[in-house]
């Protein structure tokens, strides 16, 4: 989880919103890694940690059969969006470090259509086991500059 934080830091650096992700194997080898790219290297809507590094994954695995051995680590919770697509992907499990109350949809999966509840519940959701310390950290990274991404998305 703590990788997730280091990429989540790059994004910030490069003016995108402070999240990262990575898909693991079975044995916690890094099979797949990316962070959000919304604003660089150009403004794309859909390019949230999850996304990116989903494609990454995807892209690598196209034949794969059984992928429920892999598990999605990120720093933030998975929005609506990064919910959905999990949710029809390969992968078994996903876990997020900080919780987004705002944002987030994984506590409040039970407001999804039932279609998309039962899709979901094929899957493991939850935050990571990981420290207080991390779990915070990877919150301050996302809120970092939160409020200056989300004044470019106000529509003029």
């Amino acid at each position: 989880m703590w990788f997730t934080c280091i990429l989540a830091l790059q994004a910030v650096t490069q003016g995108n919103f402070g999240v990262g992700s990575v898909v693991v194997d079975e044995g916690g080898t890094i099979v797949a890694q990316g962070h959000n790219e919304v604003f660089s290297p150009y403004f794309r809507s859909d390019r949230h940690a999850e996304m990116v590094v989903m494609d990454a994954f995807e892209d690598a695995h196209r034949a794969s059969g059984d992928l429920g051995r892999f598990r999605l680590f990120t720093s933030l919770e998975s929005c609506p969006m990064c919910l959905i697509r999990l949710s029809t992907s390969r992968i078994g499990r996903v876990l997020h470090a900080a919780r987004d109350l705002p944002g987030g949809m994984v506590h409040r999966m039970s407001d999804l259509p039932p279609f998309w509840i039962e899709l979901a519940r094929r899957k493991r959701f939850e935050q990571a086991a990981c420290s207080l310390e991390l779990r915070d950290a990877a919150g301050e990274i996302f809120r970092l500059n939160v409020d200056a991404l989300l004044e470019k998305l106000k529509v003029a």
